[in-house]
């Protein structure tokens, strides 16, 4: 029987709670982040809502917001795991982070300074041997391991990016444990932007709806602790679930744009159901990636009918968290997991009208009771990235 990778340990940093109690509870009562921006002035601005993670984060000031996050994150998966030192003192351990914007402060900090330091010795010094630095590296320094650190930009799919990433390394030997999921910070830099590009609701995310009219930009982390089956045994570690299937796939159609059939995220979907060894009536539940934008939302309802059978539930936890860019994918991972163990769907809340008839079962209104054996998280980016990762029940 070939090894599984399985997880061990989980941590969340989020718009709707910052470990996975609160997250969970929230998920379930309908709780969202959306909030009045906080930091920066919106006064001049057509948007003014988002949302943005509301308890204080250690290490701001010193390292940056996105490390700060997934540093938060990552000191809960590691005590969830119970990754002592001491009995893992040989083990080759692995960290992959995935985002979107890594540390923007250094970018905005030229920006908004004088003509006369724009990109002075000072600003090139601190871009060059400073911040932004590497995200994974600030994980990997402070947990006192001493393996490989990659930050993986793959746009808003970064976070399974990382996750099938780090499975790969724990079934081909790089590694012994890995220590993956995504992260962003709030920025002036990614609201703006958004903004520019006309995908940001204006009072309320409604993922897959008729009255859908874009998105609210988020921030968080999610971090996970890796390992092969057979090695968390011998730790007498608890198991999460099993990573069943991952797949990455790449479209060159438009930089924001996705094909308007899907492509990438069709061959992810289907990828991952053929890694997992599974068909397409097994999958039980669909994390969307349902950002509550018109074009993504229409062509995922369409990616998932191509791919699955009538009547698969499925449901997006965006209209509670927003959009947080690269750690959306590994929160949604988060939320697969839990669903998993708590058997339990968490609906897409804001959906009343769906946006199409639709051969799939939307999930609304209230959590639904549901034994789940296999559940999938789609993503998709900017630049055609696109992965799917399929969580078993432990």
């Amino acid at each position: 029987m070939s090894e599984s990778v399985v997880i061990t340990g989980m941590g969340v940093m989020s718009p709707v709670g910052c470990d996975e109690e609160s997250f969970w509870r929230s998920l379930c009562n309908g709780e969202s982040g959306a909030a009045p921006v906080r930091g920066f002035d919106t006064n001049d601005l057509s948007r003014r809502l988002a949302c943005q993670v509301k308890e204080p984060v250690e290490d701001l000031a010193s390292i940056g917001r996105a490390s700060a996050l997934a540093l938060a994150a990552a000191r809960q998966a590691q005590q969830d795991a119970r990754l002592v030192h001491e009995n893992i003192r040989d083990a080759r351990v692995s960290v992959t982070v995935g985002t979107t914007m890594g540390e923007t402060q250094f970018i905005e900090d030229c920006i908004s300074a004088p003509d006369s330091d724009w990109l002075n010795d000072k600003h090139m010094h601190r871009i060059m041997v400073g911040k932004p630095g590497s995200i994974a590296r600030r994980v990997r320094d402070d947990l006192g391991f001493n393996g490989s650190a990659l930050d993986l930009y793959g746009a808003c799919a970064a976070g399974n990016l990382a996750i099938e990433r780090a499975k790969r390394q724990l079934l081909d030997g790089s590694c012994d444990i890995a220590i993956a999921g995504g992260a962003d910070g709030f920025s002036w830099l990614a609201f703006v932007g958004f903004m520019r590009l006309r995908v940001m609701a204006e009072e309320k995310c409604m993922p897959f709806d008729t009255r859908r009219d874009g998105l609210f930009v988020g921030e968080g982390a999610a971090v996970f602790v890796m390992e092969r089956e057979s090695d968390a045994r011998a730790r007498g570690v608890r198991i999460r679930a099993r990573i069943a299937g991952a797949s990455v796939a790449c479209e060159c159609y438009h930089p924001t744009r996705p094909h308007p059939d899907g492509d990438g995220l069709t061959r992810a979907a289907k990828g991952a159901i053929d890694d997992a060894g599974l068909t397409p009536s097994e999958i039980e539940y669909v994390c969307a990636h349902g950002t509550g934008t018109p074009q993504n939302d229409a062509i995922e309802v369409k990616v998932m009918e191509q791919c699955f059978p009538e009547g698969v539930a499925f449901s997006s936890v965006k209209a509670l968290t927003g959009h947080t860019m690269g750690a959306a994918a590994a929160i949604e991972a988060a939320c697969c997991i839990l669903s998993i163990e708590h058997k339990m769907i968490v609906p897409t809340w804001n959906l009343e009208q769906i946006l199409q008839p639709c051969a799939l079962d939307p999930v609304m209104g209230k959590p639904r009771s549901k034994p789940i054996q296999f559940a999938m998280n789609n993503s998709a980016g900017f630049g055609g990235y696109n992965s799917s990762v399929i969580f078993a029940a432990a």
